[in-house]
């Protein structure tokens, strides 16, 4: 009974500490710096058509407040 009882609470513990795993893989970045793929709609957003339909939808939705 004892050894059921001793199992069972080491079980637990165990899952316990096992979500507390944090990976040690820690990558810094340099604030400012976009180092991920090309992104198409960076240059799209330059447009200023762009900007205009950009605005309007905004308008669209934000006039309650």
């Amino acid at each position: 009974m004892r050894a059921n009882w001793l199992i069972a609470v080491t079980m637990v513990l165990g899952s316990m500490l096992a979500g507390c795993y944090e990976s040690p893989n820690v990558v810094l970045h340099k604030p400012g710096v976009y180092k991920g793929a090309k992104d198409p709609l960076v240059e799209k957003q330059a447009m200023p058509e762009q900007q205009k339909q950009l605005a309007a939808r905004f308008n669209q939705v934000q006039t309650d407040r």
